[in-house]
């Protein structure tokens, strides 16, 4: 499925030309690093201020299914490393984050329990014999998860009135990744849902920085 117009339809060409593979590899490897460092920011945080105070743990779950089954998807359909490779790393880091979430609110024994059931999930899900249909479900269910986990995280911060523990630079890092993949979706495939999804995605990831940094501000102002 191709967007509208001529334009974007030589988009789509360069992107498959030499040159524009070139680039699009680059970005790609650009985007990777940028989202490897993207969730360090509010796991120091989280340490150094020993609390998880206003980060959702539905929130993190949603963020950590939509890494986990993109993980699979492209492992089972052998898609490129510079298309998919920084959902790796995502993977780990929300896991860490929900074992601290779980760990600084008194429940050791829940984080254990989680890393193991994990563990279990992502070894049947990334088995040779896994049906092709869970794989794909899982996937396309990964941008509904993300648009989700970002409401009920703005939604606890509304609650709150406070931004607690969130980092502003994680998610400003998470803005960048959403507009970086909007522009490679239009340079490979100009496939229409692709480039809403990434776009609608980029949204609430701009309206949650926003948030963060207005009760931040007001949270200073009553200080």
């Amino acid at each position: 499925m191709e967007i509208f117009g001529e334009y974007p339809d030589k988009l789509v060409n360069f992107g498959q030309s030499r040159h524009g593979s070139c680039l699009l590899t680059v970005l790609g490897y650009i985007l990777i690093g940028t989202m490897t460092i993207s969730q360090v920011p509010q796991i120091f945080k989280i340490l150094r201020k020993r609390s998880t105070l206003c980060v959702s743990f539905c929130s993190l779950l949603l963020l950590l299914q939509a890494s986990s089954s993109t993980v699979a998807y492209a492992i089972y359909n052998r898609l490129s490393f510079s298309a998919w490779g920084e959902h790796i790393v995502l993977m780990f880091m929300f896991v860490v984050l929900v074992c601290l979430l779980l760990q600084y609110n008194q429940r050791p024994i829940a984080s254990l329990v989680f890393m193991t059931v994990y563990i279990l999930c992502m070894v049947l899900l990334l088995w040779p014999s896994v049906p092709q249909r869970l794989v794909q479900t899982l996937y396309l269910l990964s941008m509904p998860a993300m648009v989700l986990s970002r409401v009920l995280q703005m939604y606890k911060i509304h609650r709150t009135k406070c931004p607690g523990q969130l980092s502003a630079t994680s998610s400003f890092l998470c803005i960048f990744h959403g507009l970086g993949r909007i522009t490679t979706s239009i340079l490979t495939t100009g496939d229409r849902l692709m480039i809403i999804a990434f776009a609608i995605g980029s949204l609430f990831n701009v309206l949650l920085f926003l948030q963060v940094m207005f009760y931040r501000r007001k949270t200073k102002k009553v200080a």
